[in-house]
């Protein structure tokens, strides 16, 4: 392990030993690209901007504590990557040991620091570097003798970060200060113009190329502020464009395409080092190779001369002149080229991704024979290269993204039923996601496979020991939140029980180690509680939910060490509670009592909002949701004014975060839009209302393209919802047609299961029916709820209690709908049926239902006068009067 300089003032720990041999070439490659000017660590251009953040990050260096953690996330070109390093530069002028850790030195990187030495440890990608950085917390956490500082970069904080949090009582404690560091945004300097940076910028690219400073005229900038990459590589293509067009007078560039020119520009620095190295036409391979060959090394990041041969060799299988014996040169020169470490990602991925797709074969070409460590690289790399783009485009429907998921999912699917390999990548994938779900689901469950499963009976937790069970009952619960994520919540709920199983059994054990287990015990009961109650089983469900809020109760309020505890297990633990809160809200909604989901609802915003309060920033979407059920509490509960404050507020959030990230918190926005709707409806602003649903069909259209599990009964209910609005408003084409869509909806649902879908189905058929009969369409809403009754008579047969009264309501809309026809003999039969099911359930003591009951005796009297059948006609209306007199 050695250390080396560098130009910001901090020091590298390196571990390969071939880094050395490969100097020469290196530096041959990179003053032929001038896209390497770009690198952080070479500091071409200053740093400017993010004073307070600066101000934050220094401050934090020297708040007098012992050991800290910092995030530092954003957007990819924003400059975290920048910022660490100016962070450590500047601590290294005051005589700290600042090193940057690269992937695969981090159990290392503290061995390194001298003994008593202030020292900071830079950790950039630490989303994909797994069980390694959690080994570096974990000593770190220990303490040593000095104070120590350590960056995490990435682009969020994400399942990575959950995990480290919650790999032991320690780092949770170590690690739950970063979570109040917002991101960085992407305005470098607010309220500045940005084409004034680029050209300030030009000249130090000018100064390093050896060239005359241009003038620069920017063409144009993004409105909410251009990232830091963006205007660096607008800078350095004006100095690159005024040598290419001799250009006299100001050079224009525009910041929105800068790094699509410059790719060009390192397109043809790779021909022209090549053909230097001699590797290019003629005995070496084609022209048309040397972008694939790129790409292969973009996406592979070899780092040996054995890799990169066999990775040239496997390339050279697929792209057509390939010469096999000159494989050795090429991957040397490819390399001294090293495109995976040396160019900013935004500028080599649309590279990556164009020649990925127009390859054929290359995917597989990069893939089989690789290495683990290749295979692992490849995978971080598309995870990266798909969020970015999924940030960007889950709105704009005209851009497919489908195959730039699909490259990653050969990745994934490539990738070794190795644990740790696996576990890394999954915590890399952004979650939540649209897009991404399925993926997510998949490679969970297989992760979870890869370990082996527990000892059942008395020798339980004694063949593997607590440390596997725990990575077991992680691996499970993760695999059961991803498949609920994509509607699938049967195979959840098997996931979570085998997760709850193993962890209430080390939640009980060992009195030392007890205490670490039961926060991930109680998110996996109230996990179980919700996919229980999915499933129609909610008595179920709330005694899991239950369980698991008094769990974290009795904890929060707990001081640590107590109950013969090892002082220091025992974190702040609000974030559990307010998101158990939650979802015992859920569970209560489900069992029928709102009364107790507005209490959760309520008491899990007023902790989001304590831990808001304590790190701001934090906690948007957890609030928000909380917010959302309480003003969907208070309407069913029929305090629409109330409902108004806490909408709004989360509808706010949820937009906020829907533009910020719209693969994560898209669906999010579109339930806050539909209970805002309902809102405004209750309090009788029709078109608010109509404006708020009709967006929220428009978002759950997008949504359910990209998550059918998840989203597509959500879309077939507002659907429906929008249709009876519209028919109700006068508007019934345009209703029936939104029900019509609902009902096909809810027939794809019913075709995959249709135990869980019929009776929404046969809901719908009803509407629909109800909307024909509005367009004085009998015959039409005759078939749609004749369809209704068949489906309610089914459901009836196996669920008596909950499905008869729904099977009464349909069969006196039939017998309605005989009678319009002039059908009289037809319309008596079900509406005598009606009538004797719901008499059979008010004698029961069913006084819910009188009204229903009254209902169909009146359409009784009406299709019995209709026949001329005047007596019992008479009979029929005088029982209906008096079935309702008896419940009053």
């Amino acid at each position: 392990m050695a250390l080396s300089s560098t130009r910001s003032g901090a020091a590298s720990v390196h571990a390969s030993p071939q880094v050395g041999a490969r100097t020469a070439e290196r530096t041959t490659a990179r003053t032929a690209s001038p896209a390497r000017l770009l690198a952080p660590a070479r500091r071409t251009v200053p740093f400017v901007g993010r004073t307070a953040e600066l101000a934050s990050c220094l401050a934090w260096c020297d708040d007098g504590r012992p050991v800290a953690v910092r995030l530092v996330t954003g957007p990819r070109g924003v400059g975290a990557s920048r910022f660490a390093r100016e962070v450590a530069h500047r601590m290294a002028r005051a005589g700290w040991t600042c090193l940057d850790v690269p992937d695969g030195a981090e159990r290392a990187a503290l061995a390194a620091v001298p003994d008593g030495a202030p020292a900071l440890l830079v950790v950039d990608d630490a989303a994909g570097r797994g069980a390694a950085l959690a080994d570096l917390l974990r000593t770190a956490a220990r303490g040593r003798n000095g104070t120590l500082r350590i960056l995490l970069v990435a682009h969020g904080a994400g399942v990575w970060f959950e995990r480290l949090a919650a790999a032991d009582p320690a780092l949770r404690t170590l690690l739950e200060p970063a979570r109040s560091v917002p991101p960085l945004t992407e305005a470098v300097l607010p309220r500045q113009v940005d084409a004034r940076l680029v050209a300030a910028f030009a000249e130090p690219y000018a100064t390093a190329l050896g060239l005359p400073v241009p003038e620069v005229a920017v063409a144009s900038v993004p409105g909410g502020g251009a990232r830091m990459l963006d205007l660096q590589a607008a800078a350095l293509c004006a100095v690159l464009r005024a040598r290419r067009d001799r250009l006299d007078g100001a050079v224009p560039v525009d910041v929105a395409d800068a790094l699509d020119e410059l790719l060009e520009h390192e397109r043809w620095s790779w021909f022209r080092s090549a053909e230097t190295a001699g590797v290019l036409g003629g005995d070496g391979f084609p022209p048309e190779a040397m972008d694939a060959l790129v790409a292969a090394a973009t996406l592979t990041g070899v780092r040996t001369p054995e890799a990169a041969e066999d990775l040239v060799r496997r390339v050279g299988g697929v792209v057509p002149g390939a010469r096999p014996d000159r494989a050795a040169d090429v991957g040397r020169w490819l390399l001294a080229l090293d495109p995976a470490r040396s160019l900013p990602a935004r500028l080599a991925d649309p590279h990556l991704l164009a020649e990925l797709t127009d390859t054929p074969g290359l995917v597989a070409a990069c893939l089989d024979g690789a290495g683990t460590a290749q295979l692992r690289r490849a995978a971080l790399r598309l995870t990266g290269v798909v969020a970015d783009r999924l940030a960007g485009e889950i709105l704009d429907r005209r851009d497919d993204h489908g195959p730039a998921i699909e490259r990653l999912g050969a990745a994934v699917a490539a990738l070794p039923d190795d644990h740790d390999t696996l576990r890394t990548v999954l915590g890399a994938l952004p979650a939540p996601s649209l897009a991404l779900g399925e993926l997510r689901a998949e490679l969970a469950v297989r992760t979870l496979a890869t370990l082996p499963r527990p000892v059942a009976g008395p020798a339980a937790g004694a063949a593997a020991g607590p440390d596997a069970d725990a990575r077991l009952a992680a691996a499970a619960y993760e695999a059961g939140v991803a498949l609920r994520e994509i509607g699938r919540p049967a195979d959840a709920e098997r996931q979570q029980r085998r997760a709850v199983d193993v962890l209430r059994r080390l939640a009980t054990g060992d009195r030392r180690t007890a205490a670490q287990h039961r926060p991930p015990l109680a998110a996996a009961l109230a996990a179980l509680g919700v996919a229980c109650a999915d499933q129609g089983r909610s008595a179920e469900g709330l005694a899991c939910a239950q369980e698991a809020v008094a769990l974290l109760r009795r904890d929060a309020a707990r001081p640590a060490g107590t109950a013969g505890e090892v002082p220091g297990l025992t974190p702040d633990l609000l974030p559990d509670l307010a998101h158990a809160l939650a979802e015992l809200a859920s569970v209560h909604v489900a069992h029928g009592d709102t009364a107790a989901a507005l209490a959760a609802d309520r008491e899990s915003a007023e902790l989001w909002r304590r831990i808001e309060a304590r790190t701001p920033g934090t906690c948007p979407a957890g609030l928000a949701r909380a917010l959302a059920g309480v003003a969907r509490h208070l309407l069913v509960r029929g305090r629409a004014a109330e409902a108004a404050e806490p909408a709004t507020e989360s509808l706010a959030l949820r937009r906020r975060l829907a533009g910020a990230e719209p693969d994560a918190y898209l669906g999010e926005l579109a339930d806050a839009l539909e209970v805002a709707g309902r809102v405004h409806a209750a309090r009788g602003d029709e078109r608010a209302a109509a404006a708020h649903v009709e967006e929220a069909v428009e978002v759950l259209r997008i949504v359910a393209e990209e998550n059918p599990g998840r989203y597509l009964p959500d879309l077939a209910r507002t659907l429906q919802a929008l249709g009876v609005a519209r028919t109700g408003q006068g508007r019934g084409a345009e209703g029936v047609t939104l029900l019509r869509e609902a009902v096909e909806v809810q027939r794809r649902l019913v075709a995959d299961e249709p135990g869980r879908y019929a009776a929404a189905l046969a809901g719908a058929l009803s509407a629909v029916g109800t909307a024909y009969a509005r367009l004085d369409r009998p015959l039409a809403a005759l078939d749609a709820e004749r369809e209704a009754t068949r489906t309610w008579r089914e459901l009836a047969a196996a669920d008596a209690a909950t499905y008869l009264p729904r099977l009464a309501r349909s069969l006196t809309t039939v017998s309605a709908s005989f009678a319009s026809l002039r059908l009289g003999e037809e319309a008596v039969a079900p509406a005598q049926e009606a009538v004797e099911v719901l008499r059979e359930l008010v004698a029961g003591g069913d006084d819910a239902h009188r009204s229903l009951l009254a209902e169909a005796l009146r359409t009784l009297a009406l299709v019995l006068h209709d026949q001329e059948r005047f007596e019992q006609a008479q009979a029929a209306r005088a029982e209906a009067e008096d079935v309702l007199a008896h419940g009053q």
